[in-house]
């Protein structure tokens, strides 16, 4: 190369050069931000539009019939639910954000042949019904679902049951209303906080539009807490459900099962985090014959 050719590489050469690698850099930077704030809806909910359809038997022995729900912005809901025998408390289960409600009832249907009322409440954009999933939406479904407990079994206290997303939704619940207790499987601090540390490049905090943060609610949440959790959890971390457990306002209870993943009661062959329900269930039904008898 000809001597005057490294001459032509001066300062203001290389300045401009670095200038237009940072000028690539970030528009590539606010793509990945534009990106991420348009398609977070379905980063963050992944519903299933199976329909519920039919009760299966097995099912429909132990109670369980399809059941409808009105929200308060107009959209009807299709679930699932096993009506309480006679002085049973409810479990209203808030699922996870992937699948639908029936993928949930094999885990659900022991406690209803056990007596206990379930319902396995299905979100609005979930398994054909109507609607966009959301933060808002989801708690618009929740107090829905919590009403018709009220008004159609006469249960204004139910046990709420979150898993993974729908465990902020169960929180948030127990925080706006009188719950005889709460058990959470796979619970997060915030979805905030997963957003942060999986894109931490990112002012993922700034672009979220569906925070469900439940850490905020834990301090006002007096109600009994039950909070299992995989040790082997691939998408939470297990430290998401230690710090749930000890925010809560009132008596927790925080169970680390090793080498299950996410969700617990659905990756739990052995049965563990369903024992540990059903200890749960078992010592708050102790406690509130106890108080009754005082």
């Amino acid at each position: 190369m000809p001597s005057d050719a490294f001459s032509a590489l001066g300062p203001r050469s290389l300045l401009d050069g670095m200038l237009a690698l940072a000028l690539v850099a970030a528009v590539l930077w606010l793509c990945a931000v534009a990106a991420v704030w348009g398609r977070q809806e379905k980063l963050i909910f992944r519903p299933d539009a199976r329909p519920l359809g039919e009760i299966p038997a097995e099912l429909a022995a132990v109670r369980f019939r399809r059941a409808r729900v009105w929200t308060r912005d107009g959209l009807e809901l299709a679930f699932w639910a096993a009506e309480p025998l006679l002085g049973m408390p409810t479990l209203v289960l808030f699922h996870g954000n992937a699948g639908n409600a029936a993928d949930r009832a094999p885990a659900l249907a022991p406690f209803a042949a056990a007596g206990y009322g379930v319902v396995l409440a299905e979100y609005r954009g979930y398994a054909g019904n109507p609607g966009c999933p959301s933060e808002t939406g989801f708690l618009r479904d929740a107090r829905a679902y919590l009403g018709w407990v009220a008004s159609t079994w006469q249960e204004p206290s139910p046990i709420l049951c979150g898993e993974s997303i729908g465990s902020g939704v169960a929180v948030r619940m127990a925080m706006e209303q009188s719950v005889r207790a709460i058990m959470l499987d796979a619970p997060y601090t915030s979805v905030a906080d997963l957003a942060a540390a999986m894109y931490r490049w990112l002012p993922a905090r700034a672009l979220l539009r569906h925070p469900f943060d439940t850490l905020s609610c834990l301090p006002l949440v007096r109600a009994p807490l039950l909070v299992v959790h995989g040790e082997a959890d691939p998408l939470i971390p297990p430290e998401h459900g230690r710090r749930v457990a000890a925010a809560a306002g009132g008596p927790a209870e925080f169970v680390l099962l090793p080498g299950i993943g996410h969700p617990v009661l659905g990756n739990d062959p052995a049965g563990h985090g369903a024992a540990a329900v059903r200890s749960f269930l078992t010592r708050l039904a102790r406690a509130t014959d106890a108080a009754a008898g005082t």
